[in-house]
Order: C-alpha cells, then structure tokens, then sequence
C-alpha cells in the first residue's frame, strides 16, 4: 500500500492573498488589546508604541508596535487552524511544503513563546534607532544623515520630534511615506543588544508576562541573537555553509538544538514573512523570500532534517489512512473477521483486493456474498481519503 499522498491539483493563492485573510478584525482587536495589557504591565514596553518602523522592511505601520501587533495576529491564525500550506509558491514544493509544516507545529505547540520573542526580540529597538535619508531626498535635507556626518551616535529626542512632526504632516502609509520623505529606521545591533545586563528585568518581566519557565529566557534570547542572521546570511545563493551556525550557537548554549533549528524555522515565517509587510517592486507585501532561502540553506546543510520529515509525514499519514480505514469499516481486523480469513499470507491477498476496490481498480466481486457491503465501505472510505489528499 502507498501510504504517501498523490500530488493534490488543490487551489493555491498569493502569500499575500492568504495573509489578508488572516488579519480579521477581530484578531486585529485582540491583537492590539493583548499588546497593550504587556505594556501597561511591563512600561518600557510602551516606548515600541512610538518608535518608528519604515519601509522598505516595514510597511505594516508607522511604529515598531505595528510590527508586534500583526506578528501576534499571525501567531493567533495559525493556532486557530490557519495554515499557508496553500500558498502557490510552497504548496507544490515538497522541501517547503514539509518545512512549512514544521514551522506551522511549532508555533501551534509553543505560541507563548514565540509571542514572548516577538516582544523582546524588539527592546533594544528604542535606544539603537538611527533615522537615515537616501543622498538628495527630501529627509536628508531636513538633516536625517549617515552616522560619519553626526555627533550622536543615535537618533536624538529633538530629531525624532521633528521626524514625527513631518510624518504627520504626510498623512499617508508607510510605503507613500518612504517614497516622499526617502528615511528609512535602522537599529545597529538591537537583536543582539537584547542579552545585555541593562536589559535583564525586561527580559524576565516578558517571560513571566507569559507564564513561561525560567528556562524559556535564555532560550528566546539565543533567537533574539540569531534572528537578523536568519535573513542576512542568506541573502545571496552560495552561503547555505552558514546554516551550520545556528547548530553550533545552539549546542554551545546547552539548548536543544532540534528544538531551537524549528523555531527558527517558525521566525523564518511568522516574523520576517507573515508578521511584515515588505516594499517589493514599490508595492507593500508579503514576502516569504527569507522562509524560502532559510529553508533552502537547511536543506543544503542539513538534508537529514528533510529526510527525517518526510519519515514523519509517511508515518502520520500511514495512521491517519488507518483510522480512515477503520472508521469506513475497512480495519483488517473486522475483514478478516467477516470473511473467516485464516492467519497467514492469504490475508495480505485480501486487503489488497480491498485497496483494489478503494482505488477503482475492481468492483470486489471475489468477496462473494459480502461484496455489495464491502463496497460500500471501499466508498466511504475513497470519499475520506481523497478529502485529505490521501491513496492506499
């Protein structure tokens, strides 16, 4: 018996498409309500509600809270069931398809933790922001100049007043916003600044915020570390060597190296694709390119986690067309029962016979008196597997 599923001719959509079907306003609701209850409790949190964010990495909203807010939203679907296996860029690609699937598992096993990293991954954001105009635009002559042309190290209070003051003035989205004014936010090393003493307290506040184990701190902290490396390494073909890192941060942390490759996988997905809206070709999307290249250089470096994968999916779907099978009538057990089968190879003969009559391959004639209940059961069970994309 094939226990593995034939190719699915399933509809596929835009990522873009499936996202926006994600942000209901009802999550939207919820999202931004669970933001401000971390803030009220946790106050220098309330300082991400006023840092800007800019195109062309952030087009979901003015401010780094916008960011939190839609990657909550993204972490909240995919626990509600959503899933982006449909995309049409993953969905006929079996290495992203599989990756997807992990990451989707991980994030449905562990969201507070992962919402817990979504926060404090951006604390340092506040005190490292440098605001930057491109040479001849409209913000380098308001004075939003490189670092080498500067006093201050970062953005002074003085500059982002007078940056707030023009956004406001724009009154448009971040993607017109950045086309007019050409200023783009950075944060030097603001991922990595989270391990910092200074941000000790905040980083244990969040942690119990959520409810999670001492253990989880230092843990989300080693992906708060990692996370710009995610996209960065892999920002051109030929790196996939790279991917070795991560194993390698992990294990010399003492973390659970399996464990911490999949949440990155998850941040892969749900912080730099679903959770942003990304400037391509001067449009504001969503863009699951960094998923695809992280995806891509594990399975360059590290091939035994595709393989171990797919000996995942092979099995979940050997029990789950066993389940089917039983609840159509068709569990071995019953058959042989029915028919007086005897122990031995005569029985591996019958159920073969049955998946001939699943597949339409036979209309069960050789089960004599029982053929018309059998079939009826062969039936039941072609409905419910073919509804999972699922053959015997």
């Amino acid at each position: 018996m094939d226990f593995l599923a034939k190719p699915e001719h399933r509809l596929t959509r835009s990522a873009h498409a499936l996202v926006e079907e994600m942000l209901s306003e009802s999550r939207l609701i919820a999202a931004r309500d669970q933001f401000a209850a971390i803030a009220q409790g946790i106050p220098s949190i309330s300082a991400l509600s006023t840092t800007p964010q800019t195109a062309p990495r952030h087009c979901e909203g003015p401010f780094v809270a916008d960011h939190i807010v839609r990657a909550f939203v993204a972490i909240d679907a995919i626990v509600e069931g959503g899933s982006m296996r449909n995309c049409e860029d993953i969905a006929t690609d079996p290495v992203l398809s599989l990756a997807l699937l992990d990451a989707e598992d991980a994030i449905r096993d562990y969201p507070d933790a992962f919402r817990a990293f979504v926060v404090m991954h951006n604390i340092a954001k506040p005190d490292r922001l440098l605001l930057v105009a491109n040479a001849g635009s409209a913000g380098e002559k308001e004075g939003f100049v490189r670092s080498n042309r500067r006093s201050d190290e970062y953005s002074t209070s003085s500059e982002l007043h007078r940056y707030d003051k023009m956004r406001r003035a724009h009154n448009g989205d971040n993607t017109s916003w950045f086309a007019e004014s050409g200023i783009v936010a950075i944060y030097d090393d603001a991922d990595r600044a989270v391990i910092a003493p200074q941000y000790a307290e905040i980083r244990a506040a969040i942690i119990r915020c959520f409810d999670l184990e001492y253990a989880y701190e230092k843990f989300i902290a080693e992906l708060c570390w990692s996370h710009d490396d995610v996209e960065e390494f892999f920002a051109t073909p030929g790196n996939e060597s790279e991917f070795g890192v991560f194993a390698a941060r992990a294990g010399k942390a003492g973390l659970n190296v399996e464990k911490f490759l999949d949440a990155l996988l998850a941040i892969a997905l749900i912080d730099h694709g679903v959770g942003r809206l990304n400037l391509v070709n001067d449009r504001a999307q969503t863009d699951l390119g960094i998923f695809h290249r992280f995806v891509s250089a594990e399975h360059a470096a590290m091939p035994e986690r595709f393989a171990a994968r797919e000996a995942r999916q092979a099995h979940a779907r050997k029990l789950r067309i066993k389940a089917i099978l039983g609840d159509s009538g068709l569990a071995p057990e019953a058959i042989f029962a029915l028919l007086k089968t005897p122990i031995g190879p005569e029985r591996g003969v019958v159920m073969e016979h049955v998946y001939q009559v699943i597949r339409g391959e036979s209309k069960g004639e050789v089960f004599a008196d029982h053929t018309e209940h059998l079939r009826e059961c062969a039936h039941r069970a072609q409905k419910l597997l073919a509804a999972e994309g699922l053959s015997v």
